[in-house]
């Protein structure tokens, strides 16, 4: 598009995921203007003003355009007061089709059932996200401000980092999914995408072998995996010979037809 936004745009295996890599800054205010960079998606989904986020990545709660369900809303700011936080996804669907938006690190989808479509946005942090228009998903993906909005920061949004704007880059993913199984790909999804292992390097001292011959590279203390609905959330060592054990059914009720169900362990 220009010298400090570009946008990369991949087909990958049988084409069900299309890769969009973009990359935006520094952002110019040689002109004294701030700017906020959003990526928007335009479908044909009739979504009726409706749209849905995550909850921290567990309760998907349902948006509509331009109303609070607690008080009658005047609309004063038709943008900023359609935005919410998207911490894992973000979606708009009808009866047939839906739109998914994806938040994360990192995420391979071969385990993914071939007929689940999702429209997928992967980072490392969370966004800011709407549906201004039916069929439409937009996500903030950069901005950088000259003027302090009055809403209690106090400054405008400007970080620089060696003497310029900040280069942000990311990714999407872009599929549709059928509603019917939205759910079970959302939920498999985000907790792939949140467990995802992170890489680390170092110079080495010593070859492969002899490191893998000195130091156990894998371990588990389950027989068998856990059920596919149920993600084991944390595992502390409170003493010598005792461990607290948290895990947790991460399918909301009668959310899917399969996984919502309960499950014994």
């Amino acid at each position: 598009y220009n010298n400090w936004a570009s946008q990369e745009i991949s087909i990958y295996g049988e084409g069900h995921i299309v890769e969009v890599e973009w990359i935006v800054g520094p952002i110019p205010i040689e002109d004294d203007r701030g700017k906020e960079i959003i990526m928007r998606y335009d479908t044909d989904i009739p979504s009726n003003g409706l749209f849905f986020t995550d909850a921290n990545g567990r309760q998907v709660l349902q948006r509509k355009r331009d109303y609070r369900s607690s008080y009658n809303y005047t609309v004063y700011e038709s943008v900023s007061g359609n935005y919410y936080p998207v911490a894992s996804r973000i979606w708009v669907k009808d009866s047939q089709r839906q739109l998914t938006v994806l938040t994360g690190a990192d995420f391979f989808f071969r385990s993914i059932r071939r007929f689940c479509f999702v429209f997928c946005i992967m980072l490392d942090r969370s966004q800011g996200g709407s549906s201004m228009h039916d069929g439409s998903v937009e996500l903030m993906i950069h901005r950088r401000t000259l003027y302090d909005d009055s809403q209690g920061v106090g400054e405008p949004i400007n970080e620089t980092a060696y003497g310029q704007g900040l280069v942000v880059r990311g990714k999407h993913y872009l599929i549709i999914e059928p509603v019917e199984s939205s759910a079970s790909y959302h939920r498999m999804a985000s907790q792939k995408l949140f467990m995802s292992p992170t890489m680390t390097f170092a110079l080495p001292n010593v070859s492969y072998e002899v490191y893998s011959h000195n130091y156990h590279q894998t371990w588990t203390s389950l027989n068998q995996s856990l059920p596919v609905n149920v993600h084991l959330l944390t595992l502390d060592q409170l003493s010598a010979k005792v461990f607290l054990l948290r895990v947790e059914h991460y399918f909301e009720t009668d959310e899917d037809a399969v996984y919502s169900k309960s499950v014994e362990i």
